[in-house]
């Protein structure tokens, strides 16, 4: 080697032989969309060697109904110079299915040209499978949580129902007995309470849809907030513009405001500001429930939605409060309208519910 001579540490040789060998699919083509390279990963997941594939149009590899949706994507690819995932399904030689996800980019000249675009194929069924699996094992988990929780809140009720009842047994007292009869009936109310939040959150509201006009409730659940914090040292402040009428789902979103207000009241034992802000967009009318209370860490602000979970700690089943189904209710019910629930939280600070709802077309 002479001198002034650079030391070559990668050829033409070199390349074609990496792409060939690459644990991927690489498959290129002209700006025809025409298959000009097709390395040896292809031809094993595809089942069809390179000569056949090349000069073949790329989009035959792809099913029927996506190859519209391919040809866009490659065209575009090539137009604009950009990066696109494309997930599609295949058969293997064997005729087994398979998912799989292609990463499509331009191939570019030394001039800097866009002379064609290739994709690199990875088969994900696999991990498609394992996500899947995961997926149901954790659902067990929760509905293994779900029905320790259900159990939890009725021993507590019967527990109560019939240590009474022996009591006043025990004592022949008809005072006793009146007054255990009516403990009785409280238990039984805090078990239909806990029902009936089962199904609402499980089923949703199937009450017939009652159309109310977004600024008719607004003014009844700041009506209901006002009865929730009378007495206390809570601050309410509502932003609430002018709106054309919007006919809304008037049980659903009642509920689920309510439920958020008075999450937001339990959030500030110690008084606060509870600020209920509405603002409209183009397609959207947005509601955010805000109050000053401790907020919640990223643990708690992951699982607020979740059913029986609550950051009250261990329940009590006296007064039927603090069971964890009043925002998962709500988020229910948000979701069953078409609508969506975020939260955002900083600890110290309060939270902020948002809730979204579709804007009713003209």
């Amino acid at each position: 080697m002479a001198a002034n001579e650079k030391p070559q540490t990668a050829t033409d040789a070199y390349y074609r032989q990496l792409c060939e060998h690459l644990g991927v699919a690489v498959i290129a083509t002209d700006r025809d969309l025409d298959i000009r390279a097709w390395n040896a990963s292809a031809a094993r997941m595809f089942g069809a060697a390179a000569d056949r594939m090349i000069g073949t149009p790329i989009v035959s590899m792809f099913p029927q109904e996506r190859r519209e949706e391919a040809r866009r994507m490659f065209t575009g690819v090539i137009a604009s110079g950009e990066t696109f995932d494309f997930e599609f399904q295949s058969h293997d030689k064997q005729g087994k299915g398979q998912n799989l996800i292609g990463t499509i980019a331009p191939v570019v000249s030394a001039s800097g040209a866009r002379t064609g675009a290739s994709v690199a194929i990875r088969d994900i069924t696999r991990w498609i499978a394992l996500k899947d699996e995961l997926s149901e094992t954790r659902k067990l988990a929760s509905l293994g949580e779900l029905a320790g929780a259900i159990a939890h809140h009725f021993n507590n009720i019967l527990g109560g129902v019939m240590t009474s009842v022996d009591y006043a047994n025990a004592t022949g007292d008809p005072i006793i007995l009146r007054r255990v009869t009516q403990q009785i009936g409280g238990a039984l109310q805090r078990a239909a309470n806990l029902i009936g939040g089962l199904l609402a959150f499980a089923e949703g509201d199937q009450r017939a849809e009652d159309l109310a006009d977004f600024t008719e409730v607004i003014n009844d659940v700041t009506h209901d907030i006002e009865g929730m914090i009378e007495g206390g040292s809570i601050e309410l402040v509502v932003n609430l513009p002018e709106m054309p009428v919007l006919p809304t789902a008037r049980a659903q979103v009642t509920t689920a405001l309510h439920n958020i207000a008075q999450n937001a009241v339990e959030a500030m034992p110690d008084g606060g500001t509870l600020t209920v802000d509405v603002s409209l967009a183009d397609e959207a009318i947005v509601t955010r429930v805000c109050d000053s209370g401790c907020g919640l860490d990223e643990h708690a602000r992951l699982r607020v939605f979740e059913p029986f979970w609550s950051t009250k700690g261990e329940l009590s089943s006296e007064s039927g409060e603090g069971t964890g189904l009043g925002l998962a209710i709500a988020h229910g019910l948000v979701q069953m309208i078409g609508g969506a629930i975020t939260v955002t939280s900083e600890l110290g600070k309060g939270s902020c519910f948002t809730v979204t709802l579709p804007r009713p077309q003209n």
